[in-house]
């Protein structure tokens, strides 16, 4: 059985209206010892500021942060994900748009978060296969077989699975042997 995001992610989510101002939201951040707030307006999530945004987009250029708009310096779109995905994919938008949080949304409502520390937390023993079988890639031992199934790194989408398939000369996933077989 699938892990879910909805078995890791936090309830508890930092959020702020999109009018308030990076000074506010900079306390809030210390305040609750994260290192994001969700920028909401109407109470629906349309963006991510984060303390490298208030760091790079505020501070490093002199502006006052209790002048500027959350919304003038937030990330926005923002990427948001199901609480029904599974993990694996939590984890490979991450990797594929280089962010360390997802907003989870259900029915258009903020119901979560989910961390790249979260899918870290989940088992150290996992850490230590991926480890080892990062090692063995490095070292350049390959698995010999071309048939059949065996666990590793998914050659598209970098991610470690139980079951990889050898598909148009390559071990990929399950996710990404289907997105092959569309195209």
């Amino acid at each position: 059985m699938p892990l879910l995001v909805k078995d890791l992610m936090s309830k508890k989510v930092n959020k702020i209206e999109d009018n308030k101002t990076v000074y506010h939201a900079s306390k809030l951040m210390a305040k609750e010892r994260r290192g994001y707030v969700i920028v909401t307006k109407n109470d629906k999530p349309i963006g991510i500021l984060t303390d490298s945004d208030v760091l790079e987009k505020v501070i490093a250029k002199g502006k006052d942060p209790k002048k500027v708009r959350v919304r003038d310096v937030m990330s926005s779109p923002i990427i948001t994900i199901s609480p029904d995905e599974e993990i694996v994919e939590a984890s490979r938008i991450m990797r594929k748009n280089l962010i360390k949080r997802i907003p989870v949304v259900k029915n258009g409502k903020l119901v979560g978060i989910i961390t790249d520390t979260d899918i870290a937390r989940i088992s150290p023993e996992f850490i230590n296969i991926i480890e080892e079988r990062l090692k063995a890639k490095d070292e350049g031992i390959e698995p010999e077989r071309k048939e059949g199934r065996i666990s590793g790194f998914c050659e598209e989408c970098g991610n470690y699975f139980d079951m990889l398939y050898y598909f148009d000369g390559r071990w990929i996933c399950e996710k990404c042997k289907e997105l092959e077989e569309k195209d």
